[in-house]
């Protein structure tokens, strides 16, 4: 994600209409706090709707602006489902993501004047997503003021944490007075005493938050413990809970995913959730799957007219209805496939379809009669306005990126990213696969209709030789009875000129790229760390510096013990993204397929996808190379190559990366 700039506040007063920033349009007021005004408006260079918070005159100090846009700034790069998105920061107010729900605090009140306790089970899911949202956040930050009404439940049951970044700026600025004393009661005792948030004072604001779900008390008021208060808690809650509140943040729980994997059991045996808790339907916590979007469970009545059940012997329609089309695509009829358009009515298969002056693909066209239905050009001007790399490819268990929109329809046409694989959107935390949104799809569809093309022509020419084959056994047979006249010769030389043309492809294809006729560029992903004491590895209590060197294999080099000094000492576990590495090693690759790809190819190595595997040290060196296909001569090749590759440091002592591109 790209710099936040500050942007100039808003002159005169605002009201509907307002330009805040030059970006901003006011179209009405929300509501007054402590802190100051809340507006929605909407951005004019994105068209979202956003919620805009002009901060109090005197609220903060110059030192304070300074802290709150450098929170803010870190802020903006978390991208989770469950993490309202932070969008940019100006003098004197911020930019966010507009969430229509309600905040637990509301919820709560609601609760509390209707007599009617929160459920288990309702209590566990939104602490749950809580948590979740924590975990992703902590690997860059904290949120430093967790509370009931930073929390809030969507209108489609999401759980979505809102002001990071400018919760944590305000208690380290003005400490917690900044906040209104009701508020101050979620804060954990040392940030109350004027120290630094950190992620186990977060934890202090989850126990809190789930201590008022199930009480529907502040923690101010004394403890009483849920057990008493709430008919579905047991005193095994009680014992989660004060650990999370616990005086010593040494105490606490060491991260929010344990705390939600303590809980996760005993919600799991308590009855359904109640069917008021929220007024929505909420998502259930997916304990032990990928973070994708949830199956709801029914905890409330929607006002919504009862959907007519499909005929017997029918399937159920889906109930995700299917998003309407893109602006640029007209509607399929539906009934039968109209009539192929006369001769030069489309483009022909493989024909290069002009997107605009900067961007060409190569695309096996589909029928005349569709192609005058979709305007490509269109849809790719929707999917590149404003672009940015903001999209992340999340590819065999590994994330790529990140990828403008214009680099993702190449990913998409080249088939390098297929219809199945999930699209994360880095600007608004939105994660779905790729034939979930609809300016795609038209673009998978192409590359879909390419592949089957290709797969014909691959068919025919099969049939084709197949055939030949044949031809050749029936001369086999005839030439056996001139054999005796010298015919055998003739059947060698047809043997072995037959076996030789897939070597000779494979050689034709590195001539090719020597000659500058093909370009080749590879992505990356990010492998996960080995388990702590697994092999030869883990960590050890020792001073001195960081892990370098060379130590010849990927798993030999992420199999030496990391010294914990290099963990508490640099400063953080920052490391590369997969950007960074597919964009160092694009650099490099040039000179790695000539040293290697073409003798192989030449030697007649039939490679197809390289993958390799490479270990980072903090420093930028290579510590360790594995290629994953070819021969023994080519796997050397490569980690004489590849260890000769800088890349950026970065504070980690070590990481794990994977780096692939296609040899044909």
């Amino acid at each position: 994600m790209s710099e936040i700039a500050s942007v100039p506040p808003a002159s005169g007063p605002l009201s509907s209409g307002s330009l805040v920033g030059g970006r901003f349009l006011v179209e009405g007021g929300v509501r007054e706090d402590s802190l100051g005004t809340v507006l929605r408006a909407q951005d004019q260079k994105t068209q979202k709707p956003i919620l805009l918070r002009v901060l109090k005159d005197g609220l903060l100090d110059d030192t304070g602006l300074k802290r709150l846009r450098e929170e803010c700034r870190v802020a903006a790069r978390l991208a989770h489902r469950n993490i309202a998105a932070t969008y940019g920061v100006g003098s004197g107010f911020i930019a966010s993501e507009w969430v229509d729900g309600h905040n637990l605090s509301e919820v709560l009140a609601k609760r509390v004047e209707e007599g009617k306790p929160m459920s288990l089970r309702g209590a566990y899911n939104v602490v749950a997503h809580v948590c979740r949202a924590l975990t992703a956040a902590h690997a860059r930050t904290c949120h430093g003021a967790l509370r009931p009404e930073v929390v809030w439940v969507t209108t489609a049951g999401r759980v979505k944490v809102s002001d990071f970044g400018l919760g944590k700026a305000l208690v380290e600025s003005k400490g917690p007075g900044a906040l209104p004393p009701a508020e101050q009661a979620s804060l954990a005792p040392e940030v109350k005493a004027g120290e630094p948030p950190t992620g186990r004072s977060d934890i202090f604001g989850v126990g809190a938050i789930l201590y008022q779900l199930l009480t529907g008390k502040s923690p101010a008021d004394g403890f009483v413990p849920p057990s008493q208060a709430h008919p579905e808690a047991t005193p095994e809650i009680d014992e989660i809970l004060l650990r999370c509140l616990a005086l010593d943040p040494a105490t606490r729980f060491g991260s929010p995913d344990e705390v939600r994997s303590a809980l996760q059991p005993l919600a799991a045996a308590a009855p359904e959730a109640d069917a008021h808790d929220f007024d929505v339907d909420v998502d259930v916590d997916g304990d032990g799957v990928p973070d994708e979007p949830a199956p709801a469970v029914a905890v409330a009545p929607v006002a919504k007219p009862a959907a007519p059940k499909p005929p017997a012997g029918r399937p159920a329609p889906p109930a995700r209805p299917a998003p309407p089309p893109p602006s640029g695509a007209k509607p399929r009829p539906p009934g039968p496939p109209p009539k192929p358009a006369p001769p030069g009515a489309g483009p022909a298969v493989g024909q290069r379809v002009g997107l605009d002056e900067d961007f060409r693909v190569s695309l096996a066209a589909p029928s005349p009669a569709a192609a005058a239905e979709v305007d490509l050009g269109g849809l790719l001007a929707k999917i590149t306005e404003n672009d940015a790399p903001r999209w992340m490819v999340v590819k065999d268990g590994l994330d790529h990126g990140p990828f403008s929109g214009r680099e993702l329809v190449e990913l998409i046409v080249k088939s390098e990213v297929l219809a199945d694989h999930v699209l994360l959107n880095m600007d608004d935390g939105d994660r779905r696969p790729v034939k979930e949104h609809p300016e795609l799809r038209e673009f998978v569809d192409q590359a879909r209709i390419k592949r089957e093309e290709e797969a014909r022509k691959h068919a025919l020419k099969k049939a084709e030789h197949a055939e030949k084959r044949t031809g050749l056994a029936k001369a086999a047979i005839a030439a056996a009875v001139l054999l005796v006249l010298g015919g055998g010769v003739a059947i060698f030389l047809m043997t072995r000129e037959s076996g030789g043309q897939e070597q000779v492809a494979q050689a034709d294809l590195g001539d090719l790229f020597q000659r500058g006729q093909i370009e080749v560029e590879g992505t990356a992903g990010i492998l996960p760390d080995p388990p702590r004491g697994s092999g030869g590895g883990g960590m050890r209590r020792a001073g001195g510096g960081r892990p370098g060197g060379f130590h010849g294999s990927y798993e030999d080099a992420m199999n030496i013990p990391i010294e914990l000094g290099d963990v508490n000492g640099g400063g953080g576990q920052a490391r590369l993204s997969p950007g960074d590495v597919a964009a160092t090693m694009n650099r490099s690759l040039n000179g790695i397929y000539n040293a290697c790809v073409v003798p192989e190819l030449r030697r007649g190595g039939n490679l197809g996808n390289v993958t390799i595997d490479i270990a980072i040290a903090g420093s930028g060196s290579v510590m360790g190379v594995s290629a994953r296909a070819g021969s023994g001569e080519f796997k050397s090749c490569i980690r004489n190559q590849v260890s000769r590759v800088r890349f950026p440091s970065f504070q980690a002592p070590r990481m794990g990366a994977r780096y692939s591109f296609s040899a044909g």
